[in-house]
């Protein structure tokens, strides 16, 4: 840069190598230093990172012709536009291609899953169905249970009722059975 430069002469020159990050000076600038810097707030949105970690890239020295200047609060970094487009060209972006196979693939897993589903459903459904006829056929063994408790229960007393009279027709005599046995 010379004296006689002007401010457009400076925008319009061809855009040289630029400095490494750190290189402070102007003179080590040189034509870096045309106007078109963005504070690393600005870098970190249009690179889509927070601004910490382009302060770590910066500080590390990957934002090629990267520089501090004074501002409000002291120092700030700035870094030239080309480095942050350099830096966007490089970036892989997914193509609608990849974005499409891979929802693709989500869709046949969702559509996976939902079969899945719906095989369980089913299965519950006929667990259910087989649950309540196990339910209904226990319900019906304790009834039948029951009546066939209560029917020997009354057997047992038909048998003791019977066994007593038996013994008490047998404790007669044999012409006081012929009475009883004859109406008489």
């Amino acid at each position: 840069m010379s004296a006689q430069d002007t401010p457009q002469d400076i925008v319009q020159a061809p855009l040289g190598e630029l400095p490494a990050a750190g290189n402070t000076t102007p003179s080590a600038r040189g034509q870096a230093d045309m106007g078109s810097t963005l504070g690393l707030p600005e870098v970190a949105t249009r690179l889509g990172v927070s601004v910490k970690t382009a302060y770590r890239a910066v500080r590390a020295g990957r934002y090629a012709g990267a520089y501090k200047v004074p501002g409000p609060s002291g120092e700030q970094w700035v870094v030239p536009v080309s480095t942050v487009e350099l830096l966007l060209s490089r970036t892989v972006k997914k193509t609608p291609s990849q974005d499409s196979v891979q929802a693709e693939a989500l869709q046949a897993r969702v559509h996976e899953l939902e079969l899945l589903l719906a095989t369980a459903r089913t299965e519950a459904t006929e667990r259910a169905v087989t649950i309540e006829a196990l339910q209904g056929a226990m319900r019906q063994l304790t009834a039948a249970t029951e009546n066939l408790t209560n029917a020997t229960e009354q057997q047992r007393s038909t048998i003791a009722l019977t066994e007593a009279a038996l013994k008490v027709a047998q404790a007669r005599r044999w012409w006081q059975r012929s009475k009883s046995a004859g109406g008489g």
